[in-house]
């Protein structure tokens, strides 16, 4: 009888390549690894129109995985964050020796057994680490995004464009080395890409907030929350751990803006509902007409320029009403 304790769970939707790219690489090294008998996989198949479906239901049998398919009913929420809360629910309901849960994108890749299981001794051996991630890297060897602090109302105020220019929300790693030369630092927020997570830390988490977080911030609120209940969160160093999505965009990256805007409003408004004040809605909106300004006056190219002024106009138009 098949008894996993890690469940890797995967919300899909419309990244068909992204996906199978993703269950071959995991099939790769699983059969043969010392975890194989102790995972299984479970997709949130999130009503993908590109032949996802199918080929989960027809071809993914063939890959050396235990692989578990759920599809939506008629009318459920299909958000990322209700994605993964389903099938978080599906894989605790069927496996009664639950333990881990791995929270892995279609634009993820492990490369190996050892980054898992480096991991895996972190949340054994650490005290109060409820979960943690990796450093990721772009298949170019790029490093990516891993998290960040706990956000701040003033890079809130100032917008995504300095903060990234000026790496305000870079992370401060504090390297720490163990006996078996696993290096790992605690980090504020690690994003779910991919991310470990302790079962029974999820259980006393209560999950995602699907209802106010659907897509944008899910991550950062759960990683506040579970803060709050005195659990903490890192990561370990490693190169074999990759999150690219190789420019492919799905139906989501399109409002990602305006979602993003609504989601760390929502988080402000939520865990520091008197210190927004400050920022909403008249200084968001003054910085909105800035970059509106900025955007006609600076950008030469004519597509990239109306694409801009687009997304800036609509951020400025709906910051009244909360980004809704």
């Amino acid at each position: 009888m098949n008894t996993p304790d890690i469940a890797i769970i995967i919300n899909s939707f419309n990244r068909f390549q992204l996906l199978k790219e993703c269950l071959e690489v995991l099939s790769d090294w699983i059969l043969t690894s010392p975890l194989h008998d102790r995972i299984v996989c479970v997709i949130y198949e999130a009503g993908s129109t590109d032949g996802s479906r199918e080929w989960l239901m027809k071809e993914a049998s063939n890959l050396n995985l235990s692989l578990e398919v759920l599809l939506p009913k008629a009318g459920e929420d299909t958000s990322f964050a209700a994605g993964i809360n389903k099938g978080v629910d599906y894989a605790g309901e069927k496996f009664a020796s639950l333990k881990y849960l791995l929270f892995y994108e279609t634009d993820n890749q492990i490369l190996e057994a050892k980054p898992l299981m480096d991991a895996l001794a972190q949340l054994e051996n650490r005290n109060r680490l409820g979960a943690c991630g990796f450093t990721v890297r772009k298949h170019d060897g790029t490093p990516t995004g891993v998290g960040q602090p706990f956000p701040s109302l003033i890079n809130f105020a100032l917008g995504k464009n300095i903060v990234d220019h000026f790496q305000l929300e870079r992370i401060p790693y504090q390297w720490e080395k163990d006996k078996f030369s696993t290096e790992f630092s605690e980090v504020d927020v690690v994003y779910t890409s991919p991310l470990l997570v302790r079962f029974d830390v999820w259980k006393d988490s209560g999950g995602l907030d699907e209802r106010l977080f659907p897509f944008s911030d899910c991550d950062v609120d759960w990683a506040y929350r579970l803060r709050n209940r005195g659990w903490k969160m890192g990561v370990v160093k490693t190169d074999a751990v990759i999150h690219d999505n190789q420019e492919t965009l799905s139906n989501w990256s399109r409002s990602r803006a305006v979602q993003s805007h609504r989601g760390r409003l929502r988080y402000f408004k939520r865990h520091y509902p008197f210190q927004i004040l400050l920022a909403w809605p008249f200084v968001l909106m003054l910085r909105h007409v800035f970059e509106l300004v900025a955007t006609k006056m600076l950008i030469k190219e004519p597509l990239r320029r109306e694409q801009l002024s687009g997304q800036f106009s609509s951020l400025l138009k709906s910051t009244i009403r909360g980004y809704e």
